[in-house]
């Protein structure tokens, strides 16, 4: 495996690149539904890619374990960033209570959600953080149990009892 101080800036400049471009779209999708909101989302996923910059010290491609290190970095200033999100809101209680935290935007009847997604969509506000987290890992962004281990840290078992657990809540609040 050649260092990156074997690739020539431009050769790590069209590296980078080539790995924001593999990598970014799902990088937001993932972040934005943890966050609920898409201008943090970009923010996360800036300061991904970032930290890629200061910290990858491998060859710049996308690989496995590339993709489970940006997931991993994403997903923790994610929830550095509902931390500091809880606590604004904390001192903001009164006008935080009269609107939404996030609201999808009307695109019109041809995008209009089943009321079925729309439940699930509400079902999985009420599941905890972790939770919510696993879940979006496993459906949306169809990460494998290896995969989600890597990225949150938690055993491979311990992502499956979550998950399990978090599937038959969602399976009851959208009956």
């Amino acid at each position: 495996m050649s260092t990156p101080a074997a690739q020539s800036k431009s050769d790590r400049v069209a590296a980078f690149e080539a790995v924001v471009a593999a990598y970014e779209s799902a990088l937001l999708r993932y972040v934005a539904r943890i966050v609920h909101d898409e201008s943090a989302a970009q923010d996360v996923v800036q300061d991904t890619f970032i930290r890629l910059l200061g910290s990858w010290k491998d060859r710049l491609e996308p690989s496995p374990r590339l993709s489970g290190w940006l997931y991993r970095v994403a997903h923790n200033r994610a929830v550095d960033w509902l931390r500091k999100e809880s606590r604004r809101r904390l001192l903001h209680r009164n006008q935080a209570q009269e609107r939404r935290l996030y609201v999808p935007p009307d695109r019109g009847p041809e995008f209009a959600l089943s009321d079925a997604a729309v439940r699930a969509a509400e079902a999985l506000k009420g599941l905890s953080l972790r939770e919510q987290q696993l879940v979006i890992l496993k459906v949306y962004e169809e990460k494998s149990y290896r995969e989600i281990s890597e990225i949150t840290g938690l055993s491979v078992g311990n992502v499956g009892y979550i998950l399990h657990h978090a599937m038959k809540k969602l399976a009851r609040a959208c009956r």
